[in-house]
């Protein structure tokens, strides 16, 4: 990311949508000093972006809102971004930094039993739940700049979750990655529903739906 250089820059597009963000932490004890504040001012803007995308909205939250909820200065912020879009290019790392390891997670299971898989499938929603506000912001459509990205990292959440082939063997290569592309889509429509309170449903019976869904497309055609 950019650091030291230029002002501001028109910035276009909407919000990217996906899922499992882990959000913008302070620097935990041990950081070095010297890059400490740093890194702390530039998470606390990201923050403060992130709120204010929430409260008005991408397209008319501006700079000056964004450092004035940070409580910095504008020049502050041009050293850290070049404009509101590399703090959603970045915010976009994010999810998909984290949602690719949780899909690796999965390729790590020891087996597809149901307590295993609801198991899986509660730490994914467990991780949303702790994101509330960025799967909100994230709901909306990818801004066209990102679409290629989002499509590059789609193809490795499906090689993720299509580990270990043998697993798959039952499927041949085409039908296993078009369950598993499925599947992951799924999981992303059902956060971004699940965040909006369009599912106000009962959590344990969600979770218990979830896992007799992937089951059933994971475990289909499987010879007994």
């Amino acid at each position: 990311m950019p650091t030291g250089r230029r002002g501001p820059s028109k910035d276009e597009g909407r919000v990217p949508s996906s899922a499992g963000f882990s959000g913008a932490r302070a620097p935990g004890p041990g950081t070095d000093w010297r890059t400490g504040p740093k890194v702390f001012t530039r998470r606390r803007l990201v923050a403060a972006a992130v709120d204010m995308f929430e409260k008005q909205g991408y397209e008319a939250t501006t700079v000056e809102d964004i450092v004035g909820l940070a409580g910095t200065a504008r020049a502050t912020f041009y050293l850290h971004f070049s404009g509101k879009a590399e703090i959603v290019a970045e915010l976009a790392d994010g999810i998909w930094r984290d949602t690719g390891r949780m899909f690796a997670q999965f390729g790590d299971l020891p087996d597809w039993s149901h307590a295993t898989i609801r198991g899986w499938l509660t730490r994914y929603v467990d991780a949303g739940d702790a994101n509330k506000k960025a799967l909100r912001l994230f709901a909306d459509q990818l801004p066209q700049a990102l679409r290629g990205q989002h499509a590059d990292h789609m193809k490795a959440f499906v090689r993720l979750l299509t580990r270990p082939p043998e697993r798959w063997a039952h499927f041949t290569s085409a039908e296993a990655e078009r369950r598993a592309y499925l599947l992951i889509n799924q999981l992303e429509n059902f956060m971004s529903s699940w965040q909006s309170g369009r599912w106000a449903r009962e959590r344990s019976a969600m979770l218990d739906t979830l896992t007799a869904v992937w089951r059933n497309t994971l475990e289909a055609d499987r010879a007994v």
